[in-house]
């Protein structure tokens, strides 16, 4: 009896300890910047996923997510923004613009958008926006940019029985994109051709940022739970991706950003069981760590190499889940609470 006991009590430790050590119990973290930073007015209730157009020195910004853990924050209004990044630094208000969205078919007491992605069609920037209803009900919104507004436009909702729960995309083509579906157990990625999904990855736990290095053929999926970002070869199909690494992040991450040299930026969670608790009290005052990490991959993609371009304890940016990068400047979301943006005073730094 005693034998069995011993077996028990070893497996529940250790149990135990793998729990521990899955939700970052104990972590420090240590404040550190790549130079001055400066909170954004304008998205209050969060900046949880952003989107460069690099020829245009701007960013599309998402506001106002409703997720399996906000459905308490269905009176919230969801809004895109739009950030420019040419605006004066310095002592001034720096500020991003919320976007008037026209159309007739357009639901905005509905709209809780979270993933966004973009596509240049025929000279227009169109973005495609994941969007949960205040019932749960899952789409992705198309918009066409107009500058002069500036405005979006609303073209078209798109609606699939395999839209199970997305969470993020990015855009392979005109009206083509890929997207995840996160969750537990039922997490899948999905290749939209323009009018039926294709499934390309399965057995993914909790499936959240993506995105594709056209150049390259190189996909990249997060995985939160596992706390780890996979790399795959991307056929010219768009049908089928193989695996090639899994880079060991050691934190929870979220959103991702390639930049113009293929290396990776990624919003982070470093203390999980912090940041689940703040994103049940986001009109509160609880708060959670971030962390910005940046990846550098070898030629092959087997092996990387990993630092920390910005941290905090949560009191100046609470629950980081991406970063952009644009010359000399970082633009950081968060969840549900604010934006910020930090000047880069030293390349070396990242």
């Amino acid at each position: 009896m005693s034998k069995w006991l011993s077996v028990i009590v070893v497996a529940f430790c250790a149990l135990a300890w793998r729990i521990r050590d899955s939700i970052d119990v104990g972590r420090t973290i240590y404040n550190h910047r790549p130079g001055i930073c400066r909170q954004v007015h304008g998205p209050v209730d969060g900046s949880e996923d952003i989107e460069l157009i690099r020829s245009e020195g701007v960013a599309f910004i998402t506001s106002g997510i409703l997720s399996i853990l906000h459905l308490h924050r269905a009176h919230i209004n969801g809004k895109l923004f739009l950030y420019d990044f040419n605006q004066k630094l310095g002592k001034d208000q720096l500020n991003a613009l919320d976007l008037h969205i026209k159309g007739e078919l357009f639901d905005q007491k509905h709209f809780h958008p979270q993933g966004l992605t973009h596509w240049v069609v025929k000279g227009v920037i169109r973005l495609y926006v994941i969007n949960h209803s205040d019932d749960f009900k899952h789409s992705v919104e198309v918009f066409d940019y107009d500058p002069s507004g500036p405005a979006l436009n609303h073209k078209i909702s798109i609606k699939h029985r395999r839209f199970v729960r997305p969470n993020d995309l990015v855009a392979v083509g005109p009206d083509q994109f890929i997207y995840t579906n996160d969750g537990y157990n039922g997490a899948s990625v999905y290749y939209w051709d323009g009018k039926e999904p294709h499934r390309l990855l399965t057995g993914i736990i909790t499936a959240n940022g993506i995105a594709f290095d056209a150049k390259h053929d190189k996909l990249f999926v997060v995985e939160t739970y596992h706390k780890r970002l996979n790399v795959y070869n991307l056929n010219k199909e768009r049908r089928n991706a193989t695996l090639i690494s899994h880079v060991d992040l050691k934190s929870s991450c979220d959103n991702l950003f390639i930049d113009q040299d293929g290396s990776v930026f990624v919003g982070c969670h470093p203390v999980f069981h912090e940041v689940m608790r703040a994103m049940r009290d986001c009109e509160g005052p609880t708060t959670s760590p971030s962390q910005i990490l940046h990846v550098k991959f070898d030629e092959d993609y087997r092996k990387a190499v990993i630092s920390e371009p910005y941290a905090n304890d949560g009191k100046e940016l609470s629950g980081s889940s991406v970063a952009t990068i644009y010359n000399n400047q970082m633009l950081i979301g968060s969840v549900c609470k604010g934006l910020l943006h930090c000047e880069i005073a030293d390349h070396s730094v990242l």
